[in-house]
């Protein structure tokens, strides 16, 4: 499944970055601690017996943002190929398309959840050794990290074999990170104005419309960014997990399927180019009559929305999905 011969060229080619997003995964979780012990040092000088040490995973700044080096590392291994034009070499080579995608995919994933379990040891390790009063959330948060960073990165790469350049890459995947909100919230909302009628009136109880709401809001990736994922159900990783599963699967299919030409296009396949544009203008229309009806209060300003919305969701598809990018 993963070639030697194509981990090495891969290794060869963004050994830079695989390093530094190596270094900063492996550090963050037991910098985190250490910076806690840190500052209760520095409490115990100016504070004296008042001071407690504990650790709450909850208020680590940089582990928040272990998901951004994944984002990278999959722009890099799926989003500048044919931009660089290395793709070209790659596609010379004597392995299958399917070899290349799971070389590329492991050697991330690898990369992300590896050095991130060497990271939780290490953290784990001062813990035991700087015995704080208090531990909070480490042990669940770690390991929920772990699995939304490689969301992160399964989201991403499989934007990036579906799209032509890293822009559309990174926009796919945004799109797709909010897809649920677009599909589902949008439309209940614009029905909600169009009917007079709100949707919680139509659930059987306020406790069925809460938990709703809130499986709709975690089927958004984006939603992960934020740490409410840990308060929430023990079980609720098993959707990113999913998730994971299913980016693996699209961007498995569209790196073997999809041409392979350096054209420039947004989406590799001219097919979507139109139902995607149809999606957008929708999306504006309903977005933007939203807008239009929360300030006033008025169908007037609803349907005066609506008419802007589909002005801008036109030009905004038509100059995003039909100009093409320049590659160096």
């Amino acid at each position: 499944m993963v070639d030697r011969g194509l981990l090495y060229r891969e290794w060869m080619q963004n050994r830079t970055v695989l390093v530094m997003i190596g270094i900063f995964l492996a550090a963050v979780n037991p910098f985190e601690v250490l910076n806690t012990y840190l500052v209760y040092q520095g409490c115990l000088d100016t504070h004296g017996a008042y001071c407690k040490f504990y650790v709450n995973s909850l208020d680590s700044g940089m582990l928040n943002f272990n998901w951004a080096p994944a984002v990278i590392l999959a722009v890099c291994l799926f989003g500048l190929e044919r931009t660089k034009g290395t793709i070209d070499a790659l596609f010379s080579l004597p392995y299958s398309r399917a070899q290349m995608f799971h070389t590329k995919f492991w050697l991330g994933a690898a990369v992300i959840a590896g050095f991130q379990v060497i990271g939780y040891g290490l953290a784990e390790l001062l813990i035991l050794l700087l015995k704080p009063e208090r531990v909070y959330f480490f042990h669940h948060y770690s390991v929920g990290e772990i699995i939304v960073s490689i969301l992160a990165f399964a989201l991403v790469a499989s934007a990036g074999c579906l799209t032509g350049n890293p822009f559309a890459q990174l926009l796919t995947a945004f799109t797709v990170s909010i897809a649920p909100y677009l599909i589902i919230t949008l439309p209940l909302s614009n029905a909600e104005v169009i009917f007079g009628v709100g949707m919680y009136e139509l659930m059987p109880s306020e406790d069925a419309y809460i938990k709703a709401y809130h499986f709709i809001q975690y089927l958004n990736p984006i939603t992960y960014v934020d740490t409410g994922w840990v308060s929430a159900s023990k079980y609720i990783l098993l959707i990113p997990a999913v998730m994971s599963i299913v980016f693996y699967a699209i961007g498995y299919f569209c790196y073997v399927r999809q041409p392979v030409e350096r054209n420039g296009r947004f989406f590799l396949w001219r097919q979507l180019d139109r139902p995607v544009q149809i999606v957008v203008i929708m999306i504006g229309v309903l977005g933007f009559g939203l807008a239009g009806y929360s300030t006033g209060q008025s169908m007037t300003g609803y349907v005066a929305g609506m008419i802007v919305g589909g002005a801008v969701g036109f030009l905004v598809s038509y100059f995003v999905i039909y100009k093409k990018a320049k590659h160096v």
